[in-house]
Parts: structure tokens; sequence; C-alpha cells
């Protein structure tokens, strides 16, 4: 295996990683935002672990399932 080709690898995904994490921490900022008003079907504590063990399926179900509409 050539030594630069993780490093390959990562240039390919980085991209990805950046777009994840900045999903989650917008996905975090809007929990903060909205747990003054309501969260849906679960307690905000329960939603902000989702969101963050979750990744993008978690961020994702937390706008899905998760935000109140009011």
């Amino acid at each position: 295996m050539d030594p630069s080709q993780p490093f390959e690898i990562l240039k390919m995904i980085w991209p990805i990683i950046v777009l994840q994490l900045g999903f989650q921490i917008y996905a975090l900022i809007d929990l903060i935002i909205v747990k003054k008003k309501r969260t849906k079907n679960l307690s905000a504590f329960i939603w902000g672990i989702i969101i963050v063990l979750g990744e993008i399926v978690g961020a994702a179900a937390y706008f899905v399932l998760g935000r109140s509409e009011e």
C-alpha cells in the first residue's frame, strides 16, 4: 500500500465530512432555539443525543420528526 494513499482518500472525502459537521451544528443550534418553544415526540436532550450520535441521519430525523412547526 502506498503511504500517500490514505491522504488521497482524505482529500476526496473531506468535503463530505465538512458538510456533515455543518449539518449537525446547524441542527444543534436549531434545537437550542426551538428548545425554548417545543420539540415533538422526544425531549430536547434526547434529540441532542440523536443528532450527535446519529450523524447525518440523526440530524435529518430531527428536522423531519422532532422539530416543532409552531
